[in-house]
């Protein structure tokens, strides 16, 4: 028997178990909107990436699914259009909201969603992808990116680089994309130097020169080049420590690496932390040498908290809220990364929280309007 999820979205997003960056977005939404008007179930293609929220998204009222989908790539994703097809199928929902940088997995899951019957199937590009595709698979993604808008009924980015990525050039200078800014609890996060006192004594880094990173271990982060980065550092400082928040496949070789190059002592994995607002009191400088990226929640949250930042040229200068920002080149070398982050460490600390509110960033408006807009396909479904 059908069920049927009235005034519930289904947020899908192709994390793995790993809580990143587009999962910290939409779990910051659903804590912010009003539950009585808009229910959020959260749906993931192998295990969630939820398990470390579980306990508050269910005595929240909201539900979380796995698909258990594995395999190679190609096999993923038709089990994604098969498994995410019977799932729809058998649950009715009215609005599913597919959150993915994977331009593929949008297509597939999209395209599950219309041969379902869901009335309102939104895409939202949250990377801007590899720059560095193969001649085949840009012509591909040309070819393939009036397919995935003709399947959607909404477009959705969380920059106009993430955009450009994913949509038709059409789409994006014709208004039909909206640019969905990536927003945080800004009080949260806002800097304070009691709390930076209290939690730089409790992690014993009282003296150390702080320099931060808050990301999973993919491919796309290049941990590797800043684990260099972090070696020139800490040979032009030995104060100087690493602290890495995430997990990822990768993380196995990026330990290896650091004990290869003896600086294990000074670099610390943290894993997944629920108070990531305290960790960026205790940082100096913020690190983030990304090969691409839509628009990073880390950065923003890094900013609010009154860390200046050194980013890699290839995120975009949307991300940009304060002055304390600094874009180098992948080409340069880490010595010159770490030149730079170390004169930026010593920065006086000040809150861009104004900043950051004043651009769009604050949850509370960003929730607002979401939950405005699911509200208004609810009504058009129960009309039609």
């Amino acid at each position: 028997m059908k069920k049927i999820m009235k005034k519930r979205v289904l947020q899908l997003n192709s994390g793995s178990s790993n809580f990143g960056g587009v999962s910290s977005f939409l779990y910051n939404v659903y804590t912010h909107i009003d539950r009585e008007k808009v229910q959020f179930d959260f749906i993931s293609p192998n295990k969630t990436t939820y398990g470390i929220h579980r306990e508050e998204i269910e005595s929240m009222g909201g539900r979380i699914y796995e698909l258990g989908i594995s395999g190679n790539i190609l096999t993923r994703k038709i089990k994604l259009y098969t498994k995410l097809k019977k799932f729809l199928l058998e649950n009715e929902y009215s609005v599913i909201h597919i959150n993915s940088g994977n331009f593929f997995f949008n297509l597939f899951a999209v395209k599950a969603a219309k041969s379902a019957g869901v009335k309102n199937r939104i895409v939202h590009s949250h990377n801007a992808g590899d720059t560095s595709q193969s001649g085949i698979k840009r012509v591909l993604f040309q070819l393939l990116k009036p397919v995935l808008e003709e399947s959607a009924t909404e477009l959705y980015a969380c920059s106009q680089k993430a955009a450009e990525y994913m949509y038709t050039d059409f789409s994006c200078k014709s208004g039909k994309v909206s640019l969905i800014k990536n927003g945080i609890e800004l009080e949260r996060f806002d800097y304070s130097c009691i709390t930076r006192s209290e939690i730089r004594k409790k992690l014993k880094l009282n003296g150390k020169i702080v320099v931060g990173h808050v990301g999973r271990f993919l491919e796309q982060k290049n941990h590797e080049f800043l684990i260099k980065v972090f070696k020139e550092i800490h040979e032009m400082n030995d104060n100087a420590v690493l602290l890495l928040f995430g997990t990822g496949e990768k993380q196995g070789a990026i330990e290896q690496m650091v004990k290869a190059l003896e600086i294990e002592e000074f670099v610390s994995f943290m894993g997944v932390v629920k108070n990531i607002e305290d960790m960026y009191q205790a940082m100096d400088v913020f690190v983030m040498p990304s090969y691409h990226e839509g628009l990073p929640v880390a950065c923003i949250e890094a900013q609010v908290a009154g860390v200046p930042c050194v980013l890699a040229d290839t995120i975009t200068e949307e991300v940009k809220i304060c002055d304390s920002v600094k874009f180098l080149s992948l080409n340069s070398s880490p010595k010159e990364w770490g030149s730079v982050a170390l004169s930026m460490a010593s920065f006086e600390r000040q809150s861009a929280k104004p900043c950051a509110e004043a651009k769009g960033y604050s949850i509370y408006s960003v929730a607002n309007m979401l939950q405005r807009h699911y509200s208004e396909l609810f009504e058009m479904s129960v009309v039609e």
